[in-house]
């Protein structure tokens, strides 16, 4: 029994120190001819250092402490750890072969080749990069992350790789040789040359456009499209390469975000005009204001991270904004708001699907690696078809309107030559049946005088008669000039002019009128106290005539740099077709306003009547 008992202690022992060996020691990768590329999937383990103060010698000295990974790309998602791989390599081969981190946006990757040239003689080759140092320091000058390994040849290496982000933890690795890695690299240089091209040449058109009508619209488009195409060239290794080289403190995905944000949120209100469709749900831009520019303060101040994630929650903001605006101003009849919606929602949900494979909630390959740059793609056209739509659409209002203006400005001169042809039959009638009789009496009054030129006792009385008929000639003379135009306008000035007005209207002995008229004086050139003087007669007119009023009232006063007019009575009231359309009077009066840069409001008078409000800026 003894015997057997040791054999089962050592066949545990050997075990458990099998056991042992899988978890503190990767499977060795080797790299054969005839191959260029190996992915490198499951073969490594790993540690997080979540206080980042682990070195070289201490991770060396703890291989009990690594793990083997359960996904076939390391993906954590935003995390502030530094994360530690290892991996064993032996070449079969005399080829140079490179360790490829495909994720350019990597702040910090150290690599730490272990050799043993003879047993007792270890050496340690380091090589860093990283989208946080400067871009020429890179051991080979391209956008990606590529990191010479130096094998030598039948030694197996062990490898350590150092990695820390300010945004997400995903680490994919291949181990290729350069040329495979530049041959396999052309598709997506063209793909990347096809999306900056068509962001370049968007840019250029509807920057000439903005230039041409000077619609503030088209420079958001063309600045949001502009920080749009830089966060992704930050994604893709472009920014730092191009941009940046120099000031790697600016490569980051934080500041391009929170510019694109800005500038998405200013296109959205001038496009969908939503400081008139949804003025109270413009307000809620705000917070995306608010969250892009803590965003920039947070990563200015070193919290890149913690930035980077409210960028995440930004994302959603804007999401339920640019949505619900599109929904209601299209819901008001805004045709182009579907071209916005249709935009809109094509990059978010190409974020979206970006966001989850960063997340690892989708699988990585090259349509969830390339979801934002399509989906900004396609946004990017679909907006400058939106923004030329809704040129066209107001091209078509101002014609309509320009027709509109025509046909009402010919309606104005046809009833405007009638006017006058009226007012011409009125002073032709006012000339011959009252002046023409007068000036006819007083001529038959003068025979008379020189037929009884020889009776004295009715000379006195006929030049008595004939001076008192003269008198009355001269009075309805300056009864019509009047009517034509107030003399004592220019003489005693527009507030006085007023209140003889009102007196008239007064003697008629049709209605009471209760005034109170501040004195406004020299507050108006005197063509434009003739334009007030006109309006407030035609509003009068318009109640002897139409109102059927017994009383009624007159307030003007001046206060905030405006004179307002105030006429109430107690007639019939206006129709509302009459209030819109109206006669002649209602247009005159409203042509005169538009001089005036007037406005107008008519309104019921309770129990009944009018209520005018008349605007005139000084």
């Amino acid at each position: 029994m003894l015997p057997a008992r040791r054999f089962v202690v050592i066949l545990y022992l050997l075990s458990s120190l099998a056991v042992m060996g899988q978890a503190t020691e990767p499977p060795v990768i080797q790299l054969d001819y005839g191959h260029s590329n190996y992915i490198v999937g499951r073969n490594v383990l790993v540690l997080e250092d979540s206080a980042n103060a682990l070195r070289i010698d201490d991770v060396e000295n703890t291989p009990e402490a690594f793990r083997p990974i359960t996904q076939p790309t390391l993906n954590v998602g935003p995390r502030a750890s530094t994360f530690w791989l290892k991996l064993r390599i032996v070449s079969k081969t005399q080829q140079e072969w490179f360790l490829h981190v495909r994720a350019p946006f990597l702040k910090q990757v150290d690599l730490f080749t272990v050799t043993w040239p003879s047993y007792d003689r270890k050496e340690v080759g380091i090589a860093e990069v990283g989208s946080a140092l400067p871009y020429h320091d890179r051991p080979v000058l391209v956008n990606q992350t590529i990191l010479p390994l130096h094998l030598v040849t039948q030694d197996t290496a062990t490898i350590y790789l150092r990695v820390r982000s300010n945004s997400i933890i995903r680490i994919p690795l291949e181990i290729s040789t350069l040329q495979h890695i530049y041959e396999n690299s052309q598709e997506n240089d063209i793909a990347h040359g096809f999306y900056f091209g068509l962001i370049a040449a968007l840019i250029i058109y509807n920057l000439f456009v903005f230039i041409s009508i000077r619609e503030r619209t088209y420079l958001y488009y063309v600045f949001y499209i502009f920080f749009v195409a830089l966060n992704i060239s930050y994604i893709k290794g472009h920014f730092l390469q191009f941009i940046v080289p120099h000031f790697p403190q600016a490569n980051h995905s934080n500041y391009t975000g929170s510019l694109a944000f800005i500038f998405a949120l200013l296109f959205t209100n001038s496009f969908l005009n939503t400081g008139y469709y949804c003025p109270r749900l413009k307000k809620l831009g705000l917070l995306i204001i608010v969250s892009c520019v803590s965003i920039i303060v947070l990563s200015l101040s070193g919290h890149l991270l913690l930035g980077f994630k409210l960028n995440w929650v930004t994302v959603g903001l804007f999401l339920i904004y640019s949505n619900l605006t599109g929904y209601v101003v299209l819901r008001q009849g805004f045709k182009p708001a579907r071209y916005y919606l249709m935009g809109f929602t094509i990059l978010l949900v190409g974020i979206f699907i970006f966001m989850m494979k960063d997340m690892a909630m989708l699988p990585e390959n090259w349509f969830t690696e390339g979801a934002y740059q399509i989906g900004s793609a396609l946004e990017a056209i679909i907006l400058s078809f939106a923004l030329a739509n809704k040129l066209n659409t107001y091209k078509r209002e101002k014609e309509v309107t320009q027709a509109e203006a025509l046909a009402q400005a010919t309606l104005f001169s046809q009833q405007l030559i009638g006017s006058q042809e009226s007012e011409r039959k009125r002073v032709a009638a006012e000339l011959h049946d009252s002046l023409g009789q007068s000036l006819g009496m007083v001529k038959n009054k003068v025979l008379m005088i020189k037929r009884d030129t020889g009776k004295p006792e009715l000379h006195d009385k006929q030049l008595r008669d004939l001076e008192e008929m003269v008198t009355e000639a001269i009075q309805e003379v300056r009864n019509i000039s009047y009517n034509l135009r107030p003399l004592h306008l220019e003489l005693l000035g527009i507030t006085q002019s007023l209140h003889s007005l009102l007196e008239d209207v007064i003697e008629t002995g049709l209605i009471e009128v209760e005034t109170d008229i501040q004195n406004f004086d020299n507050l108006l050139s005197k063509s434009n106290e003739m334009n007030v003087f006109r309006i407030v007669q035609e509003c009068f007119n318009n109640i002897l005539k139409h109102a059927q009023a017994t009383a009624a009232q007159i307030r003007i006063s001046t206060e905030n740099a405006m004179i307002t007019i105030r006429i109430a009575d107690n007639g019939v009231g206006i129709a509302p077709a009459a209030m819109e359309k109206g006669g002649f009077g209602m247009i005159g009066i409203r042509e005169r306003l538009n001089i005036l840069n007037g406005r107008i409001e008519i309104l019921g008078n309770n129990p009944s009547g009018t209520i005018i409000t008349i605007q005139i800026p000084l």
